[in-house]
């Protein structure tokens, strides 16, 4: 099957739109896992008060949440997703934690509805792999950047190193349930290739650009349970297979699923996967 952009484009705004209620559900505890990521980011682009900042992609919207922080009084956050749906569970947390120096923009990364030379930097979690052209995301962010602003984003790396992740994708095409990510499309191992996120950002036009990695663990406390749950509520791809197979389809599944990482189940039931990301940082 040949990659089709136009209609991978509509189809992730739909996906995402699907997803936005279980990430919804379970931002409190994504946002607890994943805050090492979210600080490393956060500091890379320095924010000071006073400074716009945008959160591309944002989700839930925590990274972002956590530098409108920073860059108060005087600063702004443009919390941005392409998914309308994604934008409301943003506005409730927003109201929850108390972030009021923030507006919320439907924003498409690869044209960015902003004026160029508009912020003073950009935060992108996990989300520069999954569009459908990078490379013109990423010039679309040097533009909205003011000289001297950063931009700091995350890309997963290998599956080996991201067992929560990888897992339960391979166990779907292993039981011809979902086909292969075609080479080259966009996915959540897109960027994984040590190498692949400075030459992208290299050939946007960026500088200074600066590559490491963050680990920190996904932990579930309810065991694999949890870690299905989660997975069910959070990716349409897995509800959606998950769905159309009868009762003993689901269970021979979970078992697997079970089996696979039995050995990261403590003597407590809790179950903790490893992770490992890449992060980076350059300059407009």
């Amino acid at each position: 099957m040949t990659f089709d952009p136009a209609e991978y484009r509509v189809e992730a705004r739909k996906r995402w739109g699907a997803q936005a209620a279980g990430w919804r559900r379970h931002a409190d505890a994504l946002r607890h896992a994943t805050m090492p990521v979210t600080a490393w980011m956060v500091d890379a682009i320095a924010p000071q008060p006073g400074h716009d900042v945008l959160e591309l992609a944002a989700g839930p919207g925590d990274v972002g949440f956590l530098a409108a922080e920073l860059i108060r009084p005087g600063g702004t956050l443009i919390s941005s997703d392409v998914a309308p749906e994604m934008l409301t569970a943003a506005q409730e947390r927003a109201k929850e934690l108390e972030i009021r120096n923030v507006r919320f923009l439907q924003v498409d990364a690869e044209a960015i509805d902003l004026p160029a030379a508009s912020v003073d930097g950009v935060l992108c979690r996990w989300g520069y792999m999954l569009l459908a052209d990078p490379e013109a995301g990423l010039r679309e962010t040097r533009r909205v950047l003011r000289p001297g602003g950063r931009v700091a984003l995350a890309a997963w790396t290998r599956p080996e190193e991201n067992l929560w992740l990888s897992a339960v994708a391979r166990a779907l095409v292993e039981r011809g349930l979902m086909e292969p990510q075609e080479p080259d499309a966009p996915g959540p191992f897109a960027w994984a290739p040590e190498g692949r996120i400075a030459e992208t950002l290299d050939a946007a036009g960026f500088d200074d650009v600066e590559v490491d990695t963050v680990e920190f663990a996904m932990r579930y406390p309810r065991g694999v349970d949890q870690w299905w749950d989660t997975s069910y509520d959070t990716s349409t791809n897995f509800h959606e297979r998950v769905d159309a197979l009868d009762d003993a389809g689901r269970a021979e599944l979970r078992a697997a699923l079970a089996e696979r990482v039995a050995r990261h189940i403590g003597s407590d039931g809790v179950l903790t996967l490893p992770a490992r990301t890449w992060v980076a940082v350059a300059g407009a």
